[in-house]
């Protein structure tokens, strides 16, 4: 039998059997909530989805893919996914499908009492669509307008042009089809049934793949069929997923163990489709990424040698300019009497009886158009004017060859320094080529303001009004600590105990984050007080007759409080794993954590301008997290800041 894998270009998307062995195993997610939705790329969706006790993401991009990831590369988002959170934001997923054997998913949600449906086109041109339980369309990663449907939000939903379903075609349908079919059958698998090739290539021989529809008759091609539906539904029974390798690159996927692969390909088995897509596509982003970035290194490095090539043209002009000069200055110098008392003949000589008398003053040209003579001498040539002063000729030779030098020594300080830039970019080139990306780490708490303490306790603490109030509705245990800055508004921390007792440096630790997560930041003020209260003592309810806006809490009894919290934080990558995560924290606990860190104080400087600088900083310190993004960075600064260390 016929190699089943033999390419190593990678494999860019999901067949039809891929999916369906995916949506199987997708079928353990029903009753997940949607907890946020992320749109990092026009054609990517990411629903961050509460399973129970787990945080995982569903991924879904229009054209490729669908599988559940624990780790996303960025959380940074389109204005589309405004449209997609507005309708998912607390939906519950109750139902995974397929349309018939086609490369389109069906996600069924509930949330209260309207029922939606996201429709995941796999195909090319494919679209990612929310749609209502009327079938209109709610929410469109992008309008798609083709000959056979429009998909746009407010218009009803056409899912793309259905293929014969290759596990419901009867004998008579599959006649149909067949008849004045004019191809051979893998043509017709792949074409009229939507067959994957590789599918085609592991059941069937290269001569029955090759042979002709109308030479095989019905009866032929039946059979045929017949063999292929049994290995599609024996795959859908027991499926045997597997990762094509190739110079330990991925390169391809396979919901089954080919039967053989071509030479250089290594088969690795794993348990899970979903897992596998998961390690396959971010190999594939990292990989794809880096091309990209080689290619835009690869074409500075074009740019800068043109430009090279150019300077070092110049510059050898420019010697060859200088040597000229230097030459002539030197006869100058060397046979000045002897140049002095020939100028001086030539200018009498001239004088006298016109141009034609020159030969008297010994080896000697004229050029009268010019006012010139060229004096011959025993190592040179030697041009003067005759009607200037002969030393201020000199000094006219001796200034414009000191000029020339320094010309051509910032010349030759420009080569130099391109030099410099192409031995740089070819580094980087050779760095970025031996570079895998790694995906940043992602649990329950990425989305909330966090921090370890020294002594193991996890704090999590609330961006805005509504993360406080969730913090302390969903997580806030009767002895778990509530921690707050002694000022109008601030977020919300609180310390998750476990019933274990909470020491004073973990209290400081926790404090520092509470203290600049406050409008104490944006005041400009360097220290505020916090208090701390245990859980049971916060209620969420005012008094009878009283109001509390969203995000405020009554606190009872006796407050502790830790007196002048410095406003400082550090902000730094740290390694988990085959992952890495941004951390936020007290500068000398960041300080020992992460592998790069900066500190931050209040200052003068915009958001945007110190994240952009902290996220360079970071990830030419971490090459591998070049998925950082500014916004990353963005969401963990209070305010206007000014940058105090680095390390």
């Amino acid at each position: 039998m016929e190699t089943t894998v033999n390419s190593v270009k990678p494999k860019e998307a999901l067949t039809s059997l891929d999916l369906a062995v995916v949506l199987k195993e997708l079928g353990r997610l029903s009753g997940c909530s949607v907890r946020n939705v992320y749109v990092p790329l026009r054609d990517l969706l990411v629903l961050e989805l509460r399973c129970a006790d787990d945080v995982l993401n569903l991924v879904a991009e229009a054209g490729r893919r669908l599988h559940v990831c624990r780790h996303i590369f960025t959380t940074e988002s389109l204005g589309v996914a405004r449209q997609f959170r507005e309708f998912l934001d607390g939906a519950k997923l109750v139902g995974v499908g397929q349309l018939n054997m086609e490369r389109v998913a069906v996600l069924e949600f509930e949330r209260g009492e309207r029922r939606l449906r996201l429709y995941v086109e796999l195909l090319p041109r494919g679209v990612l669509a929310l749609v209502d339980s009327d079938g209109r369309v709610l929410a469109v990663n992008r309008s798609l307008k083709v000959k056979d449907r429009e998909v746009y939000p407010g218009a009803r939903y056409v899912p793309p042009p259905a293929l014969t379903d290759i596990l419901k075609a009867s004998v008579e349908d599959v006649a149909a089809v067949a008849k004045g079919f004019s191809g051979n059958l893998a043509q017709l698998l792949v074409r009229v049934f939507g067959v994957p090739p590789e599918v085609v290539n592991e059941v069937l021989d290269p001569e029955v793949r090759t042979a002709k529809v109308v030479e095989l008759g019905v009866e032929g091609v039946v059979k045929y069929v017949d063999r292929i539906r049994e290995f599609i539904r024996m795959v859908l029974e027991t499926p045997r997923p597997c990762l094509i390798v190739a110079s330990g690159r991925p390169v391809g996927f396979l919901p089954f163990t080919p039967s053989r692969v071509a030479e250089g390909l290594e088969v690795v088995g794993y348990q899970s489709m979903n897992q596998l897509l998961e390690d396959y596509f971010r190999e594939l982003s990292s990989y794809e990424q880096k091309q990209v970035e080689l290619l835009q290194i690869k074409e500075e490095e074009a740019r800068v040698s043109k430009t090279l090539k150019e300077a070092e043209e110049d510059l050898r002009k420019l010697k060859e300019f200088v040597d000229t000069l230097s030459r002539e200055l030197e006869l100058f110098e060397r046979y000045y009497h002897i140049v002095e008392e020939t100028w001086e003949c030539c200018r009498r000589a001239i004088k006298e009886c016109g141009w034609g008398c020159l030969e008297r003053c010994g080896p000697v040209e004229g050029n009268p158009a010019e006012g010139l003579v060229v004096i011959k001498l025993p190592e040179g040539l030697l041009k003067l004017v005759v009607y200037r002063d002969l030393v201020e000729q000199y000094s006219d030779l001796r200034s414009r060859y000191t000029h020339s030098v320094e010309k051509y020594e910032r010349a030759k300080s420009v080569v130099e320094d391109l030099e410099r830039r192409l031995n740089e970019l070819a580094k980087r080139r050779a760095s970025l080529e031996s570079l895998k990306v790694r995906p940043r780490r992602v649990s329950w708490y990425s989305r909330f303001l966090w921090v370890e303490t020294s002594g193991g306790f996890l704090a999590i603490g609330g961006r805005d009004a509504s993360q406080n109030e969730a913090i302390v509705r969903k997580y806030l245990g009767p002895r778990d600590i509530f921690m707050h800055a002694d000022i109008h508004g601030a977020a919300v921390f609180v310390v998750l105990t476990q019933g274990r007792e909470v020491g004073e440096r973990d209290l400081h630790e926790v404090a520092t984050l509470a203290a600049s997560y406050s409008k104490a930041w944006k005041a400009g003020l360097t220290s505020v007080d916090v208090f701390w209260v245990y859980g049971e003592q916060v209620k969420l309810a005012a008094p009878p007759g009283q109001y509390l806006p969203r995000g405020s809490f009554m606190v009872y009894g006796q407050r502790n409080y830790i007196r002048g919290v410095r406003l400082r934080l550090g902000i730094g990558v740290a390694y988990y794993g085959d992952t890495y995560d941004i951390i936020v924290g007290p500068p000398e606990l960041v300080a020992s954590r992460a592998s790069a860190w900066v500190e931050i104080a209040p200052g003068d400087r915009s958001v945007e301008e110190v994240s952009k600088e902290i996220r360079n900083y970071l990830v030419e310190k971490c090459p591998d997290v070049r998925g950082l993004t500014v916004s990353d960075v963005a969401k963990l600064i209070p305010g206007r800041a000014s940058i105090v260390r680095r390390g």
